[in-house]
């Protein structure tokens, strides 16, 4: 998820598969602290970019662009994801026009980022809400999540 550059001191050294590690196995309140200690923005960040970095070329993918509304202790992060049939790419703004809306915790979301949790069960228990395209923004989620 993690591009192996440009991380920050407190992640720097660690391979992306410790990185992972820590998102799949870190208590709630662990992996909280250490991204707010990081700084949200920036995990988020990397997060996104990692994702972008990682969409393989698919002739015939669904085009569109996916926008996250993550909340985190009172504020919101919003991010959005442009895929096509080349891959992915992090869209600059959220003002664009999204195909799908996911809004879900950022802890919800690092889970999911991680593979720690399926996006299609956080779907069906409420923890986590889409507008739009839901097949379409589960099935990209799904896609993307690291085993």
């Amino acid at each position: 998820v993690l591009p192996v550059t440009d991380l920050p001191d407190e992640l720097a050294g660690l391979a992306p598969e410790q990185v992972l590690a820590f998102l799949r196995e870190a208590s709630d309140e662990a992996l909280l602290e250490r991204v707010r200690a990081i700084g949200t923005a920036t995990v988020l960040g990397l997060v996104f970019d990692g994702w972008a970095a990682q969409v393989p070329s698919r002739p015939g993918r669904a085009p569109g662009v996916l926008l996250f509304a993550l909340d985190d202790d009172g504020s919101t992060h919003r991010y959005a994801l442009a895929l096509e049939a080349l891959g992915a790419q992090r869209v600059a703004g959220t003002g664009v026009s999204a195909r799908s809306t996911v809004r879900t915790s950022v802890l919800r979301f690092l889970r999911v980022a991680a593979g720690a949790q399926d996006p299609k069960r956080l779907v069906l228990t409420g923890r986590m809400r889409i507008g739009g395209d839901a097949l379409w923004a589960v099935t990209t989620l799904s896609g993307m999540r690291r085993e």
